[in-house]
């Protein structure tokens, strides 16, 4: 370990990496990082390996985003929301029809603020239920398991906005709603208004092909022994809305610098992403549009933490100073929080 001095005297970029150094081995599963600072890239670097073919973790590594995706779902219903395409306020059912036993009170905003008070499925017998004997399922399955389940809330006293209650499968919802207002694939939707016009190049949504090939990263998880495992996926892989995005952190940099730019949004829906849900008594969530949302010393930041199929992730914007980091891992054991947080008093 390097004395305190020795630590004053290294720049960022050694600081991080030998801080990654002590977490990651060179011959096991790691993580990618970047660091964003005044819309320039600082840092971007790999620690360990991809995959047990041994390709070295580089900054253009793919990886699944898992629940750090949900910003991008966020983002896309505040877009189809500044075109006049949709309302905030609409109830779902108004664009998923079939929904209607969900009542008015279950509207957009409160999905995308999780205070929406629906269960969430994403546990043994809602898998049960939505998969019901399928293989894989899609957001028509997930859909239909709600129909079918009466449209169950997450019990028989929650009310819609009543309270903050995390839904993966609410955010399913969204991507459904997605499709449906803007008459394409939530794969297309993404590729086209977001990805392709800002260079995210090796940034995209399941169902896609790219998701065999060798710059993807493989999922690992530890069996009995401690061992590493590669991880087999879902039946909830192709359900699209909750995080079903893969890419790499030289992606999300330039995304980053997008957003800053107000490239998607006008400065003003960009605030509103930005801004917490409050509940009916008017109390703030510290949930925005897709992305956690507080203040500390720092000032202003969004942040969200991910995990799905062996993956791990984290996402941390400042927002009263351009400042960001970002983490992609798939290694189980790893703390992506502590990490980032070294990078960004590294960087500061």
């Amino acid at each position: 370990m390097a004395a305190r001095g020795d630590v004053g005297r290294q720049t960022p970029a050694a600081r991080i990496g030998s801080y990654v150094a002590g977490k990651v081995r060179t011959d096991g599963p790691g993580l990618a990082l970047a660091v964003v600072k005044a819309w320039n890239v600082v840092h971007a670097a790999g620690y360990g390996l991809a995959d047990r073919r041994g390709l070295p973790i580089a900054p253009d590594t793919i990886f699944h985003l898992a629940s750090c995706g949900k910003q991008f779902t966020g983002l896309g219903i505040a877009v189809l929301a500044e075109e006049g395409k949709l309302d905030l306020d609409d109830a779902v059912a108004t664009h998923l029809a079939s929904l209607a036993a969900f009542g008015p009170q279950v509207t957009i905003r409160r999905l995308l603020h999780h205070t929406s008070g629906i269960r969430d499925l994403y546990d043994a017998h809602g898998f049960e239920q939505v998969l019901a004997g399928r293989e894989r399922a899609t957001n028509a399955d997930m859909i239909r398991a709600y129909v079918d389940l009466g449209c169950p809330m997450t019990d028989a006293e929650s009310r819609p906005g009543e309270a903050f209650r995390y839904s993966n499968s609410g955010y399913d919802l969204l991507g459904a709603v997605i499709e449906r207002v803007s008459g394409q694939s939530y794969h297309d939707f993404f590729q086209r208004r977001v990805f392709d016009p800002v260079g995210m190049k090796d940034t995209f949504s399941v169902p896609d092909r790219r998701t065999g090939d060798v710059s993807v990263a493989t999922g690992y998880f530890r069996d009995h022994r401690g061992g590493y495992l590669q991880h087999r996926g879902s039946g909830f892989d192709d359900v699209v809305g909750s995080g079903s995005f893969y890419t790499t952190v030289s992606d999300l940099c330039r995304y980053d610098r997008a957003l800053a730019a107000n490239r998607f949004l006008s400065e003003v829906g960009m605030r509103q992403v930005y801004a917490s849900g409050r509940t009916n008594d008017g109390a703030a969530t510290g949930y925005g549009f897709g992305w956690f949302v507080g203040a500390n010393q720092s000032g202003r930041f969004a942040e969200h933490a991910g995990e799905w199929n062996g993956f791990t992730s984290y996402v941390c914007r400042l927002l009263d100073r351009p400042l960001s980091v970002f983490l992609l891992s798939n290694h189980p054991d790893l703390d992506l929080f502590a990490i980032a947080s070294e990078a960004l008093a590294a960087f500061d």
